[in-house]
């Protein structure tokens, strides 16, 4: 009868593990040789993981299905392989701080495998064959951060990696500045987000030209519903990219969030915002902004963003020099440019509420971010209550107060309350501000996690209104602006 009771519970778990979350394929294993792109590992167990959080948006999104949270924790640390699941760690390069380093790679993350096109990559799984002598584990501080704010960006619009689970680790000790606790962030995307720029790097400096060829392929097969296979098609690979780049890096401006740590390894090739680590949003600060505190020369600084995106696309471009047919012009600079400008002009004045092109306009916003760095006005806060004519003493007083209304007035019969609208869907009331996170991580590290489960839900509406959340609207606390962030999760 024990026997038989075992069995029973046995064929429950396995049950349960294939409705929750069955992995049907994983390209990158099956089109690409482990001989050059990757290096198969399993994740290192983690001790008594417990599921602090489970993004159920998300689940839904993919079909998965709700389970023991004890049996979710297992395997989403890794602690179990979920089936048909083929873990490998990825390598690449990379440009740091503007320094090529000639291996990186997954040195504490794993990709698990794909439900179909989507892709599964644990962060914080232990040691790789890239890890370069690092533990392999990533910090519950970053990964709360990463967690959150991956959601928060993607409801803000902006193209990004999403965030499934957060699961934490009992009695496992991580020693960064001080000794911390462990965690386990799984990262969804499309398998393509996870393809660097710095992937392509490494088999160029290597001379492994074939490799670059087949990455490329690999990219084209799996990024496009109908690939393009003409003799250009790297030619047009290359320009995609830059498109992408151009509009993703557009976005981060309009919305004022700095990444932080833009090397080419950091940057993927499908324009969608990946890695997250010492980012942040700029608050009363926008010229110079650096979240960063290991950023000394302010490399990656807010308004550096646009000129080290095109940066990388030129070393990108050295990268599939051997591919691109140099009988058909190519330009990746002036094309980043070009979608950069066009996709910042185009939010920017959706942002100030007009409908319609003035060449004029662009002063309007140029000046306008002018002012809010002189007088240290919040970025976030003054964009929402412009569309309710709530503007700061010190703005009414400038030019610029008087020639807006002028502009608002050529809008003609656009009715007010039509206008308030459309900005209030393109300027959030709530964005990640570093001190939420803060108060989260401090929280649950004394073993509170309702925090983050409150942001969460926070995050996914940040155009609405949300009265009993309005706190979360204000400017950061003083205390905040002591914050130090820095690579080191």
């Amino acid at each position: 009868m024990f026997v038989l009771s075992l069995v029973y519970l046995l064929i429950f778990f396995i049950f349960n593990v294939e409705t929750f979350l069955h992995f049907n394929n994983n390209t990158y294993v099956e089109q690409l040789s482990s001989n050059y792109f990757y290096s198969s590992i399993k994740p290192k167990p983690v001790p008594e993981p417990y599921l602090i959080s489970i993004n159920d948006e998300l689940m839904n999104l993919l079909s998965l299905s709700m389970i023991d949270r004890k049996q979710m924790a297992e395997l989403l640390s890794g602690n179990k392989l979920l089936s048909g699941s083929k873990p490998v760690a990825m390598i690449y390069a990379g440009h740091q701080f503007g320094y090529f380093t000639s291996q990186l790679g997954d040195g504490r993350a794993i990709l698990l495998g794909q439900i179909n096109q989507w892709a599964f990559h644990a962060k914080g799984t232990g040691p790789t064959q890239y890890s370069r002598g690092g533990d392999g584990r990533a910090v519950l501080r970053s990964s709360i951060r990463e967690y959150l704010v991956s959601e928060a960006m993607f409801h803000l619009g902006i193209e990004t990696t999403r965030a499934l689970s957060l699961v934490g680790s009992v009695n496992l000790p991580v020693y960064r500045e001080t000794i911390e606790t462990a965690a386990i962030v799984v990262r969804v995307a499309p398998i393509t987000a996870f393809i660097r720029m710095g992937t392509f790097e490494i088999f160029s400096v290597r001379g492994q030209y074939e490799q670059v060829r087949q990455l490329a392929d690999f990219v084209i097969n799996n990024m496009y519903y109908k690939p393009k296979l003409d003799k250009y098609r790297y030619n047009h690979l290359l320009i995609d990219i830059a498109h992408r780049t151009g509009i993703l890096i557009a976005y981060w401006q309009a919305f004022g969030f700095t990444h932080g740590v833009l090397n080419t390894d950091n940057m993927n090739v499908i324009g969608s915002t990946i890695d997250y680590g010492p980012f942040g949003f700029v608050e009363d600060k926008i010229d110079g902004y650096v979240p960063n505190h290991s950023d000394d020369e302010g490399r990656y600084a807010f308004d550096r963003q646009p000129s080290i995106g095109a940066w990388n696309l030129a070393k990108l471009r050295l990268a599939l020099n051997t591919l691109i047919d140099t009988t058909k012009h190519v330009n990746e600079q002036n094309e980043f440019w070009l979608y950069f400008n066009l996709t910042y002009d185009k939010l920017m004045r959706q942002k100030l509420g007009l409908t319609f092109y003035l060449q004029s306009d662009k002063w309007l916003y140029e000046e306008i971010l002018r002012l809010l760095d002189l007088y240290h006005i919040d970025y976030t806060k003054f964009w929402r209550e412009l569309a309710d004519d709530i503007i700061p003493n010190e703005i009414q007083q400038e030019s610029w107060f008087n020639i807006y209304k002028q502009r608002l007035a050529k809008e003609g019969s656009y009715a007010k309350k039509i206008r308030r609208e459309r900005m209030n869907r393109i300027n959030p009331k709530y964005i990640l501000r570093s001190y939420m996170a803060q108060i989260a991580i401090e929280k649950a590290q004394q073993g509170d996690f309702n925090e983050i489960d409150r942001l969460l839900h926070l995050l996914r509406r940040p155009y609405d209104e949300q009265p009993d959340m309005n706190d979360y609207a204000k400017t950061s606390p003083e205390w905040a602006k002591k914050l130090i962030i820095s690579c080191s999760s």
